[in-house]
């Protein structure tokens, strides 16, 4: 009777501790819209010889996606994240390395915590950009399988119902990645059609 008794409370406490492990901010992403870009050769020289970029024209395109990106506060209490005043994608990473988030220019930027009532969605506007690598590949470059899905991370640094108001304190966190907390958005299938490998005999 005792053994069931501590196995109950084991469980109990488990549960409860998933259940706090869970992140109370849901994120959700879709394309507005998908185009490309021509960009003249000259202006990414250096990174067409870093890359060994095989780029005959004087230009090339470029695919880029622009994205819708709510957070969503799932919980019954105030909620807050920091984010950066103008340059929030600085909070963002993505989980392949072949689409990445475009920059902005930003007059005056900084660290804030963004509140979020129980329920609330905020939407925010961010460009997504492709790697070259799949349509303009090195000659002697050997392509294996891809991460087929895009998805966004939010990098949370801080407690969700008790954040720490210290630009200091975020700085700091910011630089140690062994204390983020990243919550994943749902997926988008970005990578389309790759080069066929290339047999090396």
């Amino acid at each position: 009777m005792k053994l069931k008794l501590i196995f109950i409370i084991g469980l109990f406490l488990f549960q409860s501790k998933a259940k706090d492990d869970r992140s109370p901010i849901a994120i959700d992403i879709k394309v507005e819209r998908e185009y490309e870009v021509t960009k003249s050769k000259d202006n990414y020289i250096f990174n067409f010889l870093d890359n060994n970029y095989l780029v005959e024209a004087d230009s090339f395109k470029q695919k880029y996606f622009d994205i819708s990106l709510t957070f969503k506060n799932t919980s019954d209490r105030q909620v807050e994240i920091w984010l950066m005043k103008c340059s929030f994608e600085d909070n963002l990473l993505v989980n392949n390395n072949y689409i990445f988030i475009k920059g902005h220019e930003c007059d005056s930027n900084f660290p804030f915590p963004v509140k979020f009532k129980p329920g609330e969605s905020k939407t925010y506007k961010l460009t997504l950009v492709k790697s070259i690598r799949f349509d303009y590949p090195c000659q002697y470059c050997v392509f294996g399988p891809q991460v087929e899905e895009t998805k966004i991370g939010l990098i949370v640094i801080d407690d969700y119902y008790e954040p720490n108001y210290n630009i200091l304190s975020y700085d700091l966190a910011m630089e140690d990645k062994s204390k983020w907390t990243i919550v994943w958005s749902n997926s988008l299938k970005l990578l389309g059609k790759q080069p066929e490998p290339i047999e090396i005999k």
